[in-house]
């Protein structure tokens, strides 16, 4: 499971809820929650989920509505971020990974202060962005990357 999806859940949440990972690629992440008790639903386009275009669960609203590594891909950054917001419960947490622009692995010019305004725009609240390094020690990686994470409050 992300380590950082992980120690924020275990900061903002006391009891298993329900969650949505929107561009759930393997499902580890979703397979990882549901053994800690969660109800998880994971979409993609192996589900026939296209993120590019509006998607409403209906099993909403959720606790937590989380992206790992999706929005450097799409191209229209705001329907996510509706997305995200519609799927959500009053004052669920929203998590999002990606690559920095300055990451080799982005392919888009997004930054922090580019993410923060979306998420403002779209009603979120309390708002956190962090870049830091991140060493991908995987078979055939080897190599670090710059993360972008943010999070906040419907």
């Amino acid at each position: 499971m992300n380590t950082y999806l992980k120690k924020f859940i275990e900061e903002k949440f006391k009891k298993p809820g329900k969650a949505l990972d929107l561009g759930a690629g393997d499902f580890f992440d979703v397979a990882c929650l549901k053994q800690l008790d969660w109800k998880c639903e994971g979409v993609d386009v192996k589900t026939g989920v296209n993120l590019e275009k509006y998607f409403l669960s209906r099993k909403r609203p959720f606790d937590l509505v989380f992206s790992n590594y999706v929005i450097h891909k799409i191209q229209n950054k705001k329907q996510l971020i509706k997305t995200i917001f519609d799927n959500l419960k009053e004052d669920g947490w929203f998590f999002i990974h990606t690559f920095d622009k300055k990451d080799k692995n982005s392919r888009s010019n997004l930054t922090a202060s580019d993410l923060r305004k979306i998420l403002s725009k779209q009603g979120f609240k309390n708002i956190k962005t962090r870049m830091f390094s991140y060493y991908d020690n995987e078979e055939g990686h080897k190599h670090w990357h710059k993360i972008l994470e943010a999070t906040g409050k419907k």
